[in-house]
């Protein structure tokens, strides 16, 4: 295996009041069909949800990844920085069973706390990383993408919060929504504790 391949990792809903947590991460094998389609990718939070749509598609029909979430139950059990580190390592690990031998370099954004997931294999992690490193973009569209349909499938189960549009962000309309109805069963109840009774 090339020590040329890059496998880059990110992670959303971090900061939501509802729904889990989910991490991609995404096998850059330098390969040119690959080259082209990793030009194109930029930071999520940049792109129209259209772009992140047929960004997914692309990459998702072109390059080897894995994804892992953790559920609001666990985050409110553990917390969400244990999380988020748990999430990212079970993320790698899942892309690890997919390859065989894996030699390169593993790159995250900078999520808060550095250590090896893989044996001999460190991350390098950055800030801002997705706007850096294409392949930490990839990770992060094939995440938010992947996470919005999740909340997409919540909201049918729970329309009265709207997930479909804020996705579980503490908006101030979905404050609202808890304020006036209570949460469900899929709202992290350690980040919404002034709003429940």
């Amino acid at each position: 295996m090339s020590k040329n391949y890059i496998i880059g990792i990110d992670e959303v809903g971090r900061g939501c009041v509802a729904g889990p947590i989910v991490a991609v991460a995404c096998l850059s094998r330098g390969q040119e069909d690959e080259y082209k389609i990793l030009v194109q990718v930029k930071d999520s939070k940049k792109l129209t949800a259209k772009k992140r749509a047929e960004l997914f598609e692309l990459l998702n029909n072109n390059f080897i990844w894995a994804h892992a979430e953790i559920d609001n139950k666990e985050i409110d059990k553990i917390g969400i920085q244990p999380a988020n580190c748990l999430v990212v390592e079970q993320a790698v690990e899942n892309l690890i069973k997919k390859i065989e031998n894996f030699e390169g370099k593993i790159l995250a954004d900078h999520i808060g706390g550095a250590h090896n997931y893989i044996k001999n294999t460190k991350i390098e992690f950055y800030i801002k990383g997705e706007s850096k490193f294409a392949e930490i973009a990839a990770a992060s569209i094939l995440a938010k993408v992947y996470r919005d349909k999740l909340m997409q499938e919540w909201h049918k189960k729970f329309p009265v919060y709207d997930f479909a549009k804020h996705k579980g962000y503490g908006t101030k309309q979905h404050l609202q929504i808890i304020i006036e109805q209570g949460i469900c069963s899929i709202h992290r109840q350690s980040f919404l504790t002034k709003y429940i009774k």
